[in-house]
């Protein structure tokens, strides 16, 4: 089997999809399957190739793109067609896997149709919710039209959680299945906790409130905030609150002028999950996630969660089990969760260890096992239906 994957995110950018294929291609190494990634130039170069996985075959295609003013961490790329299907016909691959809906991902679905090759698309962002939060909300039905029409193409259209499975079945779209998230629990696990950390942030002894991801507006980071000003008022002291990660929301968090607030911007590999195990709750007000990967990696990292009753996050946080979940955008309700958590030792001891044992059965193996799945039904189905044209 050979797959060619298409994307508008990759390494170095950090969220949810660039970490799950940075993982989905060390999986596929292991099992000799062969791929190639198109994916956006972040630094500047052109066709930067990866040689590392089979002798003369290029991993990985790179092609320039232009910053995006809502996401500047990100690039959008639009490569010629020409150079696009030039190098996927070498490759001749088995099946397309689209995993994201513009540039490099539009060229993808183009190349699987022209090709007549079986099509796999991945929907990993609800963009109804997100337009809203940029001052774009009177773009929705057109964003909603495109996005129905560009996914009718696929053989089979996976989402990450129930949950956005059934916002696009009300929306009319067909073939759907789920992809799910797994967890490293040999990377985000308890064992990594340190006084250490809390020292070198400048907080001691004091309750420590975590958040990793996007610093960006559809985060819910305003109810974080405001959140914070209550916690500050009735515990003066006794908190802090540490934020990891970058974008464009740091500064109205720096602006916010709260001295019990650390940013720590990206950070990566064991410094990350030190982080996450050396802090106290997770605080995640986010209404918006098609999963929440982050969660998950809270979760594992023995942390009890505070977050909202929205999106994604539904399909394994569990109120009064491992989490203490409001409604989205409530901030007395998110605020007393965060102060529920603090001051009471026995429930976020509890919390803890239900969220370990839920993280840990979200095993990377057999959410991948099931992809590959995915994939040999669409092979084989396209070739019953080549099968068809030809008699």
């Amino acid at each position: 089997m050979k797959i060619a994957y298409f994307t508008d995110t990759y390494m170095p950018e950090i969220n949810g999809v660039t970490n799950t294929l940075a993982k989905l291609s060390g999986y596929l190494e292991q099992k000799g399957i062969r791929h190639v990634f198109f994916a956006p130039d972040y630094n500047g170069g052109d066709d930067i190739s990866d040689f590392r996985v089979f002798p003369g075959m290029k991993k990985l295609h790179r092609f320039p793109g232009i910053r995006v003013s809502i996401s500047p961490n990100s690039r959008l790329a639009f490569p010629k067609s020409s150079r696009i299907f030039d190098l996927c016909d070498k490759f001749a691959p088995d099946l397309v896997h689209v995993t994201t809906e513009f540039g490099i991902g539009y060229k993808g679905m183009k190349y699987a149709t022209s090709r007549k090759k079986p099509l796999i698309m991945s929907s990993h962002t609800d963009y109804s919710k997100y337009l809203g939060y940029f001052g774009l909300g009177s773009i929705k039905p057109f964003a909603e039209m495109y996005l129905k029409r560009f996914y009718c193409y696929s053989d089979r259209t996976l989402v990450p959680s129930r949950h956005t499975l059934e916002l696009l079945r009300e929306k009319g779209y067909e073939n759907l299945g789920i992809w799910s998230r797994g967890i490293d629990a040999d990377r985000f696990n308890p064992k990594f906790r340190s006084g250490r950390i809390k020292n070198s942030l400048g907080i001691g002894g004091k309750f420590v409130f975590l958040y990793v991801g996007r610093l960006s507006p559809e985060k819910g980071l305003h109810l974080l905030l405001q959140s914070i000003e209550i916690v500050n008022r009735g515990f003066p002291g006794k908190a802090a609150f540490v934020f990891t990660g970058d974008g464009p929301y740091a500064d109205n968090i720096r602006q916010a002028g709260l001295d019990n607030v650390v940013l720590t911007g990206f950070k990566r590999g064991r410094e990350l999950s030190e982080i996450y195990a050396s802090c106290d709750c997770f605080a995640f007000p986010s209404g918006t996630e098609t999963f929440g990967n982050t969660c998950l990696e809270a979760l594992a990292s023995g942390l009890p969660v505070a977050g909202v009753r929205s999106g994604g996050v539904t399909d394994y946080l569990k109120h009064g089990e491992n989490a203490l979940l409001c409604a989205d955008g409530n901030v007395d309700a998110f605020a007393d969760n965060l102060i529920r958590i603090m001051n009471d030792a026995q429930l976020r001891q509890m919390l803890a260890e239900n969220g370990q044992k839920s993280a840990l059965s979200r095993d990377w193996n057999n959410i991948f096992a099931g992809l590959l799945d995915e994939y040999a039904m669409a092979i084989s189905d396209n070739a019953s239906k080549a099968w068809k044209r030809a008699s």
